[in-house]
């Protein structure tokens, strides 16, 4: 076995709930897809890194990606599953070939860009990643900003993508050190602009009953955190 097979051997899937919130009752919108190592028993950082930075690993990463994600909706048809991309891997033909791949899929199967910095080649033009977001949309997957406010996920990127997205995040974990009115008045703001573009908003780091029903009482009904439930094998 060589090494690149050893690692991806070590990689599992696990899936956090999204919950569409009610005063009745909460349901499960969807999952996000986290990626997981046995031995880290956490996201495997380092070695993500080091799969995405040439194309040839994340090919390999993509395969890996193309069968569990099989494996996952064959037994969970009707399940809504959101799969982070890093920026750097829109640089790699691979991902556009598991996005190709996966095509069949895009029903269950939406796209969410995470907030890491990618310094794209200069020779690509400024623009690289707006054009590998408008891609995306030609493509007709679902694309969801993640974490807005942290790295280049910032409201410039939102707004100046507007029809090219379907979901905007944003993580309560990012205003621990604020005031809890502060907190809502901002997001708030979110809420706004998403009602009035058909976005969904999805408030992540929920990990209170309490901070739960405060955003459920100001109409945001999609949450996801702890208080909802850790990520998770699906059976």
């Amino acid at each position: 076995m060589d090494e690149m097979q050893a690692l991806l051997d070590d990689l599992y899937l696990v899936c956090q709930p999204i919950m569409l919130c009610s005063h009745t009752n909460n349901s499960i919108d969807g999952y996000e897809i986290l990626l997981r190592s046995r031995k880290l028993c956490a996201f495997p950082e380092k070695m993500f890194l080091w799969f995405i930075e040439k194309e040839e690993r994340n090919s390999k990463l993509m395969a890996y990606y193309f069968r569990e994600l099989k494996k996952l909706i064959a037994s969970h048809r009707n399940t809504k599953l959101s799969l982070n991309l890093h920026p750097k891997q829109l640089q790699h033909p691979s991902t556009w070939g598991f996005l190709d791949s996966i095509s069949l899929m895009r029903k269950n199967v939406s796209i969410e860009l995470t907030e890491h910095y990618c310094a794209f080649d200069p020779a690509e033009g400024a623009d690289m990643l707006q054009t590998y977001i408008s891609k995306l949309k030609t493509k007709d997957f679902s694309l969801a900003i993640d974490d807005i406010g942290s790295g280049q996920n910032n409201f410039e990127l939102v707004t100046k993508n507007i029809q090219n997205i379907h979901t905007i995040k944003v993580s309560l974990l990012n205003f621990r050190n604020l005031n809890e009115e502060v907190t809502f008045h901002f997001l708030n703001s979110w809420l706004t602009l998403s009602n009035h573009y058909n976005l969904k908003l999805i408030v992540e780091g929920v990990e209170s009953e309490s901070i739960s029903n405060k955003l459920k009482n100001l109409g945001m009904v999609y949450q996801q955190g702890y208080y909802h439930g850790k990520g998770q094998v699906l059976c």
